[in-house]
């Protein structure tokens, strides 16, 4: 009977973020993965018989999915989560504040027009993230239709107030607050300015208390990544979206800090080295202050290899003087040989048909090693996922880094040997490159934080109308103001200067405003050469000679991981990690 009691207790919770559902739907060989690999999720789910599902952000790829995305969602979420099995699990807390925006602000599990067996709760990521007039996602839609409980949404960032979400299984309570996703450095200023304030529940020592959010964890450059000290100490286990790579083993990153768990992503969208780890959910049991996290691997992801190799170096023995290009392209394919058969091994394990992702990263030494990638990557279009992008190329010298002091980038004088030494921090740079008051580049008229996001959202969501939108929406304004204020010609200068200052600070508004005229105004992507399979929206390296230019290193694959275990948390009656 006692452990029958203790089994009532027990929270069991599935995690997962950055399932990207609906990434690469147009590229024949992956566009199914993200939705088999969500679906896989969700059996899991059902087959642990967890209380509930909670997500980490980016359940969908695009801010817009497409038609096929939402309803093979909705076609998973109605397969899963509707059902007779009772949900044993109350909802302590006021529901309006954290289902308001729904006209039926209700759990949907309690809906008696719904039979939900299976509550998934979901903050939205910045890909998912709300858009348009009047700040709809894709999440508001399921949310709607009573398929999920999405929270964590935030339409004023002027000050964020963070109410838990309460929830009590027999003697165990958990209270988890949901942070959807923010621009990581508007995020650092408002906990600078301590506009960001999450109460602690009444009895806190009841109470296992749980972080969800969707920001860089990894230093991505000044203020561009969430610091692990400006997490309050009272919250007991922090989900951490947003990163792809996983290190879902919870730790603890700061002395009394909470612990760690990033689940990391279902679904490869990069080709980057940290993709290619081993994909996982997680089981989090929760038992009073008590609790510990299964990895639970998944198996119906496609096959990744990542490696690399580097080429012969001239003047040695072994470098072929008279024919450096066949000689490298007979290594190349001795690696690549190598690789299948390690995606072969990853395939059998899983019981895994598909066709692997092979990726080689090629360090050669002169411009006469280097051949055309995807004419070789095309005799693999048989056997691999990505013919046509299944080698990187770049330049095998030592890297000249960069000289980092209190967060200061120099620019102009700097030379980049390589794009690792920059890319992290780009936005950094530009910012820094623009507010040198000597320089004559210094804008006026445009905004230096609007133009990044426009830029942002162009790269990262192919938003291929944000530029004209950004330009054309702060010229029309900024005429606007000199109409206004009747200026000169011989003043234009100096009441530009005031415009700019006026301007700077409303600039958080400005950049609200300027995601509605991105949302009305979105262009439609370019179609897509289906017979080319290239997922390396987020590589590290430039491709030469045939093989496409990819932009730095930004993928979520290649972030994170990185984290200093330091001395154990003192107990404190909460959030104790069972062995």
């Amino acid at each position: 009977m006692a452990n029958e009691s203790v089994d009532d207790s027990i929270f069991k919770i599935l995690i997962a973020t950055d399932n990207h559902l609906g990434y690469g739907e147009t590229k024949p060989n992956i566009a199914h993965d993200s939705f088999r690999a969500f679906e896989e999720i969700l059996q899991l789910a059902v087959k642990n018989e967890v209380d509930m599902v909670l997500l980490g952000g980016d359940l969908f790829h695009e801010s817009q999915p497409s038609s096929y995305s939402l309803q093979r969602c909705t076609e998973l979420l109605k397969r899963y989560c509707l059902g007779d099995r009772p949900v044993a699990i109350e909802f302590l807390s006021d529901q309006s504040e954290h289902f308001g925006h729904l006209k039926n602000p209700i759990v949907n599990y309690e809906d008696p027009d719904l039979n939900i067996c299976l509550p998934i709760f979901s903050i939205h990521g910045n890909h998912d993230s709300p858009g348009g007039s009047e700040l709809i996602s894709a999440l508001d839609i399921l949310s709607s239709a009573g398929l999920i409980n999405y929270f964590g949404r935030w339409n004023d960032l002027s000050k964020i107030e963070i109410k838990p979400i309460l929830l009590r299984k027999g003697d165990t309570k958990i209270a988890i607050y949901g942070l959807s996703h923010i621009p990581d450095q508007r995020l650092v200023r408002l906990f600078q300015e301590k506009k960001v304030k999450m109460p602690r529940v009444d009895d806190d020592d009841d109470w296992f208390n749980i972080l969800v959010l969707h920001q860089n964890r990894a230093n991505r450059g000044i203020k561009n990544f969430i610091p692990y000290d400006i997490i309050p100490e009272f919250i007991n286990l922090v989900i951490w979206g947003h990163e792809h790579d996983c290190n879902i083993e919870p730790k603890q990153c700061t002395q009394n800090g909470p612990y760690i768990s990033q689940p990391g992503s279902s679904v490869a969208t990069s080709l980057s080295e940290g993709e290619s780890g081993e994909k996982h959910v997680g089981l989090l049991k929760v038992y009073k202050d008590t609790f510990k996290i299964i990895a639970l691997p998944l198996k119906s992801v496609r096959p990744f290899i990542f490696d690399d190799i580097v080429l012969c170096k001239p003047g040695t023995d072994e470098y072929d003087l008279d024919a450096p290009k066949e000689q490298a392209i007979n290594d190349v394919k001795a690696k690549v040989e190598e690789m299948m058969q390690k995606a072969t091994i990853k395939q059998e394990d899983n019981n895994t048909p598909f066709k692997p992702l092979i990726r080689l990263s090629v360090k050669y030494y002169t411009e006469p090693q280097i051949f055309n990638g995807i004419r070789l990557g095309h005799q693999y279009e048989d056997r691999v996922a990505n013919p046509g992008d299944m080698f990187k190329f770049s330049n095998y010298t030592p890297k000249e880094r960069r000289k980092k002091t209190d967060g200061v980038y120099p620019v102009g004088d700097t030379e980049f040997t390589d794009i690792d030494d920059w890319a992290t921090s780009v936005e950094d740079v530009v910012e820094k490159y623009f507010e040198n008051y000597e320089r004559s580049t210094k804008m006026k008229v445009l905004s230096v934080k609007l133009m990044t996001k426009a830029v942002s959202r162009f790269v990262e969501l192919r938003d291929y109308g944000s530029l004209s939108v950004a330009f054309g929406t702060q010229t029309k304004k900024t005429v606007q103001l000199l109409e206004d204020k009747n200026a000169d010609c011989d003043d234009v200068d100096t009441v530009l200067d005031l415009i700019k200052q006026e301007r700077i600070r409303d600039e958080d508004k400005e950049v609200i405003e300027l995601a509605k005229e991105f949302e009305k105004d979105r262009t439609a992507p370019t179609p897509i050469d289906e017979d080319e399979i290239h997922i390396s929206d987020d590589d590290d390296d430039v491709e030469v000679l045939g093989a496409s230019v990819t932009k730095p290193a930004r993928g979520r694959g290649s972030r994170g991981g990185k984290t200093a275990t330091k001395a154990p948390r003192k107990p404190r009656g909460r959030g104790t990690k069972t062995k």
